[in-house]
């Protein structure tokens, strides 16, 4: 099995890119597709590997370029589509392989072809089908003389230069038309100068996105070249309608008062290949799907009603948008799955060498002993991936890796929690997240990720949101992940605060805020004159219910041993209370239709 980590990886993104370049001269496709069996055959390290093309009036598929087939038969080899591996392949329905093509019983066989192929000597075949426009229009295909399994990496890199090779041949075809379009309007003077014109813009268009790709495939090169082109706001949105970009930056967001909502756009646009129009009562747009195969990766928008040649060009410019999206995804896989290797090999505490840490560190501007912070975010299932995003490109962050249900962020800027919270805040994206921290190495990095994550389960039970230093949560933290874990797995709720059970009690049946002055109290030192000044009243008053929170817990509540299990308790409560206590910890709403504070019993029962 091939590896495709790390320098492999690395090949791949070359090969794509170089082959990517080739096509942007389109006199000689029959050397981009020898070019593409030539890597296809060297990536894999295969025998073989060659090229179909389906000739759907005669119902048949035959080899149009091969790299390493020995037999003239095999090299100019046609049959039937639907008989044998490179006949099935050609259908269209998925990839497919099989390691003894001819004693493989699911294969539709024929007699001349199987001679054909055991006179090649091949045993293992694997191919995909080439797709333009949902229309199959042939297949890539790499074989073995001997047995060997291919792995779904290895059928994912065929599958990427399988894309190049249609893409080849649906240019050469485009450039094909066009001349021909040309030469008809020379001689018969039945098409207009402005149709001819039209073209030659397609044609420089193409090649200017292409050029912008292959110069850095970013979103907003191909967007800034779209609105340059059609002379309009252009924008990028993600598959669910959420704007991810936009050009001009003051264009706002394109879709605000037009009909062009989200459930529109994932209705109309994408239920058709070409652009459409969505009328509002404020404006329209014209909306053009961004797909890779049977993938909808997004949307690619532009201001106003679009007539024919505009659409023209915004259908091509979402095809080139596609081809970036692939390139930023394969990229941003591969940085993700290092940096999650990197990870899980510091939360492992594994035995790795100082030089050898520094190396793998030193792609994201890190070692081994800087100083670091650590960050784990939680947040829900649809808002991870722009999370995600949104974190990785904040000043300071260094690694970010999914760590079970949460994201774990490393980053070296002390004022990265601040700013990221606002960032996350302003962009609507609700998370519950911890920050532990300074490390004055990351081999302490398994100490501080335990330290946030408790942090976080705390923020769990109060049902907070946003981010907080770990520090602020003390050792509540690790009670509330202790009773978390009983809960899911003893299945039998642990009552934190039962040792002001009456005094929540009390303060729901009366009214009174005996459990809030309790707290403060507590996170005031123990100091009369500093809980009045927090809760804006009267030392007397304080004094007075100081008098009844005694009655009610009885002597001794503030006093050793009994005051560390009241002062956990509060801090456990003051959670999910209102306010904020005087040395800034959050007493965050969170009640109950009635209006008073849930217990952690209620609150860890929901849970379990």
């Amino acid at each position: 099995m091939m590896d495709t980590s790390g320098s492999e990886r690395e090949a791949l993104l070359r090969a794509l890119l170089d082959t990517a370049a080739e096509l942007s001269s389109l006199q000689d496709v029959e050397s981009v597709l020898q070019s593409i069996v030539r890597r296809t055959r060297h990536l894999l390290r295969a025998e073989m590997a060659y090229i179909s093309l389906n000739d759907h009036p005669s119902g048949e598929t035959y080899i149009r370029q091969s790299d390493g087939v020995a037999t003239t038969a095999y090299r100019t080899l046609r049959m039937p589509v639907g008989y044998g591996i490179l006949g099935r392949v050609a259908t269209g329905v998925a990839p497919y392989q099989t390691t003894a093509y001819l004693h493989d019983d699911s294969i539709p066989h024929l007699e001349s072809i199987d001679a054909i192929v055991a006179a090649e000597g091949v045993q293992t075949i694997m191919g995909v089908p080439l797709l333009v426009g949902g229309q199959v229009i042939g297949a890539l295909m790499v074989a073995e003389r001997g047995r060997r399994v291919f792995s779904p990496e290895e059928v994912d890199i065929v599958d990427s230069l399988g894309k190049h090779a249609a893409v080849a041949l649906d240019n050469a075809e485009r450039y094909s038309r066009a001349l021909f379009d040309a030469e008809q309007l020379s001689r018969e003077h039945e098409r207009s100068q402005e149709e001819l014109t039209s073209q030659t813009q397609v044609m420089e268009f193409d090649a200017g996105l292409l050029h912008e790709i292959l110069r850095s495939p970013t979103e907003d090169g191909v967007l800034e070249l779209t609105a340059d082109t059609l002379g309009r706001p252009a924008a990028l949105l993600s598959e669910t309608g959420e704007q991810v970009a936009v050009t001009p930056p003051e264009s706002g967001t394109l879709l605000e008062g037009a009909a062009a909502s989200p459930a529109a756009l994932r209705g109309e646009v994408s239920a058709g290949e070409h652009p459409v129009v969505l009328d509002g009562a404020r404006g329209s747009v014209t909306a053009a799907p961004v797909t890779a195969g049977d993938s909808l990766m997004g949307f690619l928008v532009v201001e106003g009603a679009a007539d024919a040649a505009p659409r023209q060009l915004l259908e091509h410019a979402a095809a080139h948008m596609a081809l970036t999206l692939q390139f930023i995804r394969a990229e941003e896989d591969a940085q993700d799955r290092q940096q999650l290797d990197v990870v899980e090999d510091l939360l492992a505490d594994r035995m790795i060498s100082d030089h050898r840490l520094d190396q793998r560190l030193r792609r994201w501007q890190l070692s081994a002993h800087d100083r670091a912070w650590v960050a784990v975010v939680s947040c829900s299932q649809e808002l991870e991936a722009p999370v995600r995003r949104l974190l990785r490109g904040m000043p300071g962050t260094r690694l970010t890796a999914p760590r079970g249900e949460d994201l774990c962020v490393v980053y070296t800027d002390p004022d990265w929690p601040r700013a990221a919270d606002a960032a996350l805040r302003t962009a609507g994206l609700a998370v519950r997240g911890a920050t532990s921290g300074p490390m004055d190495s990351l081999r302490r990095l398994r100490r501080h990720h335990r330290t946030a994550r408790m942090a976080v389960a705390a923020m769990r039970l109060g049902d907070r949101q946003g981010l907080l230093d770990a520090a602020d949560v003390g050792l509540v933290g690790a009670v509330v992940h202790a009773a978390e874990q009983a809960a899911a797995h003893d299945r039998d709720p642990v009552e934190l605060t039962d040792p002001i059970a009456p005094l929540t009690a009390q303060d729901a049946a009366r009214g009174t805020e005996l459990t809030r002055t309790a707290a403060t109290f507590f996170e005031t030192d123990r100091r009369i004159d500093r809980t009045a000044e927090a809760l804006f009243v009267h030392r007397s008053t304080v004094k007075q219910r100081l008098q009844t929170i005694r009655r009610v817990l009885g002597d001794g509540w503030d006093r050793a041993p009994r005051s560390l299990d009241v002062h956990l308790a509060l801090r456990a409560w003051s959670l999910g209370a209102e306010g904020q206590t005087s040395s800034g910890a959050s007493l965050e709403t969170m009640r109950t239709p009635t209006g008073h504070p849930r217990s952690a019993r209620s609150r860890l029962s929901e849970r379990a």
